[in-house]
């Protein structure tokens, strides 16, 4: 199968593993979990799911590198053509209390690209949302999203269903919210007259999911992450027609020598703007 295909297969694939861990614990009451046996499933989860990846890109793409955050970096990826970037298990948060807000990302970087980032395929599952986004898919496609149950693992009050919605959402993330939220909240509201919200979601994939769905406008992260956490979401969001940037507001740059990466601004083409001058405001 083509690039495009492999990676949204591999990613399906590596999210039925973590399906299958999580139902290994059904039987229990996650809010009940200690902090030792929370750790080990998050480590049980990022272990299959690494193995099953880096298997099959062995089979599959012998002649290609893998950079993971759950393995060694690899020092070939330098001199390489073509380097996969995958996140076996973002999230690993929302995965270990039984939260649908966790993904697998898959991507590829490819040297002799002639877009900024490089990413010449990618695909973003999120196993308990029942939700794949590929570069495979047609862009037009919008996902839907089933945040009911899945199997015996109840979604709660953190499900993914909303109602239809009058207010600009910004998804951020639970532990590490950008410390401009408010000012940007603010700028938003002056600049379009309209209330704003903020949601708190895992994965940067499920947030992706989360906006390209329709449930939320925005994501904004200042804090940083690495490579794998985004080298997917920027692809797809990019595929989804999303404005995609760094918060200075430059391009992504993949398989660097430091895999850090400032942080991303994600949003509807419209907000960009504003988002981006309480940003260079505030540097």
């Amino acid at each position: 199968m083509n690039d495009h295909k492999l990676a949204k297969d591999l990613a399906q694939k590596a999210g039925q593993i973590l399906v299958e861990v999580l139902a290994d614990y059904e039987s229990q009451n996650f809010a009940e979990l200690d902090a030792n046996a929370i750790k080990e499933l998050g480590n049980v989860g990022d272990r299959k799911a690494n193995e099953f990846l880096i298997n099959q890109l062995k089979l599959h793409r012998p002649d290609d590198v893998v950079l993971s955050e759950e393995s060694v970096d690899p020092q070939s990826r330098h001199a390489a053509s073509r380097v996969w970037i995958i996140d076996p298990l973002d999230g690993t948060a929302s995965f270990s209390r039984g939260y649908p807000g966790f993904a697998v990302h898959v991507a590829l970087w490819e040297a002799q690209a002639t877009s900024a980032s490089k990413i010449t395929a990618a695909a973003v599952h999120v196993p308990l949302a029942h939700t794949t986004l590929s570069t495979s898919d047609p862009s037009h496609f919008v996902p839907e999203f089933d945040s009911a149950i899945h199997g015996n693992l109840h979604m709660q009050a953190v499900g993914w269903t909303l109602s239809e919605r009058d207010d600009i959402r910004i998804v951020a993330s639970p532990s590490h919210p950008p410390t401009q939220l408010a000012a940007i909240c603010d700028r938003l509201r002056k600049d379009f007259n309209r209330e704003v919200t903020v949601e708190r979601r895992g994965s940067v994939g499920a947030k992706m999911a989360y906006i390209i769905g329709g449930h939320a406008d925005i994501y904004v992260n200042t804090r940083g992450f690495s490579e794998w956490d985004i080298a997917a979401p920027l692809a797809v969001a990019h595929h989804y027609g999303l404005v995609a940037v760094l918060p200075d507001g430059s391009d992504f740059q993949f398989n660097q020598a430091d895999v850090a990466v400032s942080g991303a601004v994600i949003c509807r083409s419209q907000y960009a703007n504003s988002i981006l001058q309480v940003l260079a405001d505030e540097s």
